[in-house]
């Protein structure tokens, strides 16, 4: 049933919108570049809890080698984007994750040949077009912000590519995935370093007349919340290439813009225009073709 396929693809959605729309709040009270830090190094967390659910025995050097070069690659992508989600809204930011998706999705078709029903393509087309409408904004102009949102996305798609090899050798997702996400934060860490974070986020934090520790506290704890939710959607999606459905996934996953667009407008009053709705509407339709068809 596509029913089954479709349901880790849409709650890794909803786990991945959830972690954005907390992250694009602290990424105005936090140095982007401790936030890289945080959420990468707490995504290990839900990792090593799924290894322990599905202990894995054996692992190869090519496996290892592949997981370290996608880990690279996701650590680069985790400080371009937060870096893009500091200047700008959220709505135009999240649009670039198609991007990302597109790459996934041209992988599955024209490298790993997965099979898509007639009516999967449509659903697809559906889902980036709106999506990609969903960017539109009056004198919308492509800036530096969202060129470097958009390299981000590029890294993150190439990500999946060693990921994916990885993880059908194995065929297992949870050490490929472990290897890839310690060695982004290992790659964060050597960038920035790990002096006090709570020790920053303090010196930013300046308030009159209230405790900056007890805040700088509570931006930490929303930092590793995020960062949890981040892993659990990154578990999620990888046993979604586990299963052989990265397309299927990956075009659910497309709706991401959507999802945060909405989020900047009911969270952070964002406005949306009538073009934008449009977008919505089209990449809503196309979700749903391809979970009824």
């Amino acid at each position: 049933m596509i029913y089954d396929l479709i349901f880790i693809p849409a709650i890794t959605l909803i786990i991945w919108t959830i972690s954005n729309s907390m992250i694009k709040n602290l990424t105005s009270k936090i140095n982007t570049n401790d936030i890289s830090m945080i959420i990468v190094g707490a995504g290990i967390i839900p990792m090593l809890i799924s290894i322990m659910v599905n202990p894995i025995h054996g692992i190869s050097l090519p496996v290892m080698f592949l997981s370290s070069i996608s880990g690279i690659l996701l650590g680069l992508g985790y400080i371009l984007f937060y870096k893009s989600l500091k200047s700008e809204n959220l709505g135009n930011a999240g649009a670039t994750i198609n991007i990302q998706q597109i790459v996934v999705i041209v992988f599955g078709l024209f490298v790993l040949k997965e099979n898509i029903t007639s009516f999967v393509l449509p659903g697809i087309l559906l889902i980036i077009f709106g999506s990609i409408l969903v960017t539109i904004r009056k004198g919308f102009k492509v800036n530096k912000i969202l060129i470097i949102a958009a390299a981000a996305n590029i890294i993150w798609g190439i990500y999946y590519i060693p990921l994916t090899f990885a993880i059908l050798s194995l065929h297992a997702s949870p050490v490929p995935l472990l290897l890839a996400r310690i060695m982004g934060f290992f790659s964060v860490l050597l960038l920035f370093n790990f002096p006090s974070i709570v020790k920053r986020i303090r010196a930013k934090v300046k308030i009159s007349n209230v405790n900056s520790t007890k805040i700088a506290s509570a931006l930490l704890f929303s930092s590793i919340l995020a960062g949890l939710l981040d892993g659990t959607g990154n578990v999620l999606y990888a046993l979604s290439i586990q299963d052989g459905i990265i397309i299927l996934a990956g075009s659910m996953i497309a709706l991401l813009p959507v999802t945060l667009a909405l989020t900047g407008k009911f969270i952070f009053h964002e406005k949306l225009t009538s073009m934008q709705y449009s977008g919505i509407l089209l990449s809503v339709t196309g979700a749903m073709l391809i979970a009824i068809l």
